[in-house]
């Protein structure tokens, strides 16, 4: 894979190269409603032109994505909540069972001790 870039990356500096020693004419360039003028070689002007279109579309992406890269990160707080809830729920099944009574079974507690009778208000 570092060959393939490698390749491409010469060939783009070559097709640069070619074309910036083949253009390297003046140009002026007049922004209109100011009373700026600016003389340039064309090449720098038309590569100039390349790079801020890129930047230009790569800001209008990043915005684009913005949405998605906020959903992915709230997908991501909700999956690390969900896995520190499954760790305390496998350490909870590893403790062991409730030991079964009326108090696990959320009943009233006794309030008599085992063997006395309890006694109640009615008759």
């Amino acid at each position: 894979m570092h060959y393939i870039y490698l390749i491409v990356t010469v060939l783009f500096l070559i097709v640069f190269a070619t074309f910036t020693s083949a253009n390297l004419q003046g140009v002026t360039i007049d922004f209109w409603p100011f009373e700026y003028q600016i003389n340039a070689p064309f090449a720098l002007v038309a590569l100039g032109c390349l790079l801020a279109g890129f930047l230009v579309g790569a800001f209008l992406m990043w915005l684009r994505f913005g949405a998605a890269r906020a959903r992915a990160r709230r997908a991501q707080q909700r999956a690390a909540i969900l896995e520190r809830e499954l760790v305390e729920l496998k350490r909870s099944a590893a403790a062991g069972p409730r030991p079964a009574g009326p108090a696990a079974e959320g009943g009233a507690p006794r309030l008599a001790a085992p063997g006395i009778k309890a006694v109640s208000g009615g008759n």
